[in-house]
């Protein structure tokens, strides 16, 4: 194991997931689609401090690391976009953000820089200074009770505030749930049949497209 990660879920509903992570040895992480776009702080293994926002991503990327380093990883909902940006960032783009001590600046705000256990409190913040806004559409569209809408209305929403289409978030919620169904030790053809993919070779397919991994390696996949 070169890496430790550990992840928490949030009661928070403009959070995903909340992520730290500890490098052990040098190497190479290959980062995932989750359907997220992420605000993260990574330390160096001499203690500098950086800050930056990530992309939805919709293939993996490889992401070398040095032992020591560390970091903390806040994934927002779909639903949830900033307001200040004109374009969804996509794919392998990243805003680096100034640091300064132990906080960091997001379009003239002064925040204090994010933490595991803090998640929550700094994502009110941002809230409050109206860095982040949320689409009512977006996050209603797989609720068991959806906002009226026309299906076209709803797509335009979600590429608008996803930066991805609608397809792909379901295509890597779908991946996710292959990797974590064959991970627990579930069958692949129970696997195929259940989450909708049209036979097993079309599972594995999907999810080496989506995760970079075959199923004989998704022990690497730690993203989930």
């Amino acid at each position: 194991m070169t890496q430790k990660h550990t992840q928490r879920a949030s009661s928070h509903p403009w959070i995903d997931t909340v992520w730290q992570t500890v490098c052990l040895q040098d190497g190479v992480y290959r980062a995932t689609p989750d359907g997220a776009w992420d605000l993260i702080l990574a330390v160096s293994p001499e203690e500098e401090a950086v800050v930056f926002l990530t992309g939805q991503a919709t293939e993996p990327v490889d992401v070398p690391y040095l032992a020591g380093e560390h970091s903390v990883v806040i994934s927002f909902s779909a639903h949830v976009y900033l307001a200040t940006e004109s374009e969804v960032r996509t794919g392998a783009q990243i805003r680096w953000l100034p640091v300064a001590g132990e906080r960091f600046v997001l379009d003239g705000i002064d925040l204090a820089l994010p933490t595991f256990e803090g998640a929550e409190e700094l994502v009110d913040q941002m809230i409050l200074a109206g860095l982040l806004k949320s689409d009512d559409l977006v996050a209603k569209a797989f609720s068991d009770n959806p906002k009226a809408a026309s299906r076209r209305s709803v797509q335009q929403h979600f590429k608008r505030t996803t930066g991805i289409t609608q397809k792909d978030f379901q295509m890597i919620r779908r991946a996710q749930e292959a990797v974590r169904r064959l991970k627990r030790g579930d069958a692949p053809a129970g696997v195929a049949a259940d989450l909708g993919y049209s036979d097993q070779p079309h599972m594995i397919k999907s999810i080496k497209a989506i995760m970079g991994f075959l199923p004989s390696d998704l022990e690497l996949v730690h993203k989930l």
